[in-house]
């Protein structure tokens, strides 16, 4: 993705906030009224003032100047107000799509690196957000400083804005050469970033197996070749400093000398006073020249940086993948498996291999099988989170995943429950809460992120609730009731049961088996179908897996 692309996506994204847009705008239009009245009231001061012993004059000329400039002091708080009705709403925005964009991918089968899907959406969007938030802040600095300074400048000394702006041009001519040079590694740089992400990322995720196999040196060279091919950008980026000054030097420094050396014979002419000499120069020095200068050394950063930014994010949404094939084929709310093969990578063995079955809506299933046998994954690929390596999977609709890890949302009680069903009166909510054992919960108690202060088994519980009332008609539990007593998880299956729908457990549990329509044994790439009793009777696999569960004892109306 090219610059221009970067700049095009940041205008669609900002374009909503059009009015505080023009507020900024209209703020730094104002900005520049100071700096233009600046030099033309220090030339009224000296020339009809001190240059001919008017001090009183002078300093009334002096006074005006203040006043303005405190005008131009509280313009500038007045900045800060649209500006984050702005960046906030922008950095929501962009989170958004970015993290739209990851689960299209994921859904679409695609590989990802979580290293650096984690940084896009959360290093560079902020990165986006500060960016846009320091250009338009110090736009008055800039944009509404130089135009002051140049239009003050040409309304008191035409001939001097004539003598400036040889400079300027070329000065501009060396600068988008710089640019270009600077946007080329500015770029290199955000690609190796995230790359290195993604191999630190691997690299301590498997630090255990790298310890194991004695594959320090081959780990430690990969991340150290990724972290020198970031200092190596970084430096060649950086460069392009050393060459800033030149275009300083052309667009003010060589302006400003030649002002000074026609100075003699303009004055001599009658064609510039000494006040208007003074302005000029008041104008280059403290207008003009700051401007320029902030342009050259910190602004184009910032902004190379920002289009860069927001052209990789760019490319990343723009990126994504959305085949069907990564999802089950939604049709029938019936459920059926075909040939359905998985494995983790090409050289492995399959988890499930050649596996054909169907679920009729409305079926109470409990999957079970031994750690690592494949229960959750696939219940993954139910869901569509994954991907089969070979076969079909049709049916399901809308499917609820809740895996073993519940999330609780920061909010009150009833902004969770009713996360997946907006508007559902608080009685509703209550008896649902009822249901699962959440009687002492008060609906507008306010809840932290992740749900801090909070049991596992309590948010376990929040989670399953909230799940009950979503309208999906296919619920797959993974074990998402392992932190509950065998009690709770009775009584919260058994509201899912009664709820209406397809109902899939993922067990952890011999009794989540024995309350199931039905039993599905995964082991060694297989699934056995039958239930609890049939499986027992035939399945020698599954009465080892049945006996080496913890006892646990029969609740009134459970039969093994």
């Amino acid at each position: 993705m090219k610059a221009r692309d970067g700049v095009r996506l940041l205008l669609t994204e900002i374009a909503p906030y059009q009015r505080s847009l023009f507020a900024v705008a209209g703020l730094a239009l104002l900005l520049s009224v100071p700096t233009a009245t600046s030099g033309i009231l220090i030339a009224r001061a000296l020339d009809d003032g001190f240059f001919v012993r008017q001090a009183e004059t002078g300093l009334w000329w002096l006074a005006l100047l203040v006043q303005i400039q405190l005008a131009g002091a509280v313009l500038t708080r007045a900045l800060f107000r649209p500006l984050a009705r702005i960046v906030e709403p922008l950095r929501d925005r962009l989170v958004t799509m970015i993290t739209a964009a990851g689960l299209d991918r994921a859904l679409a089968g695609e590989s990802t690196e979580p290293g650096a899907a984690v940084r896009q959406a959360t290093d560079e969007t902020e990165s986006v957000r500060r960016l846009v938030a320091t250009v338009l802040r110090n736009v008055h600095t800039t944009v509404s400083v130089a135009i002051g300074a140049f239009t003050g400048l040409a309304a008191v000394v035409p001939v001097a804005a004539l003598v400036l702006l040889p400079g300027l041009l070329a000065a501009a001519a060396v600068y988008r050469w710089l640019v270009r040079f600077a946007w080329k590694w500015q770029r290199k740089a955000i690609l190796i970033e995230e790359h290195l992400a993604d191999d630190a990322t691997k690299v301590f995720t498997a630090r255990r197996d790298i310890v194991a196999f004695a594959a320090e040196p081959t780990a430690t060279r990969q991340v150290r070749e990724g972290a020198e091919a970031s200092r190596h950008a970084a430096v060649r980026y950086a460069r392009v400093g050393v060459l800033r000054s030149l275009t300083v030097s052309l667009g003010v420094d060589l302006g400003l000398l030649s002002l000074l050396v026609l100075a003699p014979v303009l004055i001599s002419e009658g064609r510039l006073s000494s006040g208007d000499l003074v302005a000029a120069v008041y104008y280059v020095m403290f207008g003009l020249g700051p401007a320029v200068k902030f342009l050259v050394h910190g602004g184009a950063g910032w902004l190379l940086d920002l289009i860069g930014t927001m052209a990789r994010l760019g490319e990343v949404a723009e990126g994504t993948g959305k085949t069907e094939s990564a999802r089950p084929v939604r049709g029938s709310r019936n459920i059926s498996l075909r040939h359905v093969s998985y494995a983790y990578s090409a050289t492995a063995d399959p988890v499930l291999d050649d596996v054909s079955l169907d679920i009729p809506y409305g079926q109470h299933v409990a999957v079970v099988g031994p750690s690592g046998a494949g229960k959750s994954t696939l219940a993954s690929l139910l869901c569509g989170l994954r991907t089969p390596t070979a076969g079909s999977i049709r049916g399901g609709r809308s499917v609820a995943l809740v895996p073993q890890e519940a999330y609780v949302f920061a909010g009150t009680v009833r902004e969770n429950l009713a996360y997946l069903a907006p508007g559902t009166p608080d009685k509703d909510l209550l008896r649902t809460a009822r249901l699962f054992g959440l009687d002492e919960l008060e609906l507008d108690r306010e809840l932290p992120p992740g749900g801090a202060g909070l049991s596992a088994g309590e948010r376990q519980l929040i989670t399953l609730a909230r799940t009950h009332l979503s309208p999906a008609p296919v619920v797959i539990l993974d074990e998402a009731t392992c932190h509950l007593d065998p009690a709770a998880e009775q009584r919260a299956e058994t509201a899912f049961a009664r709820r209406g729908g397809t109902l899939v457990v993922i067990a952890h549990r011999i009794s989540s088996a024995w309350r199931a329509d039905r039993v599905l044994l995964v082991d060694a790439g297989q699934v056995a179908d039958g239930t609890h009793s049939s499986l027992l009777a035939v399945n020698s696999r599954y009465r080892e897996l049945a006996t080496s569960w913890e006892a646990e004892p029969l609740h009134k109306g459970q039969t093994a």
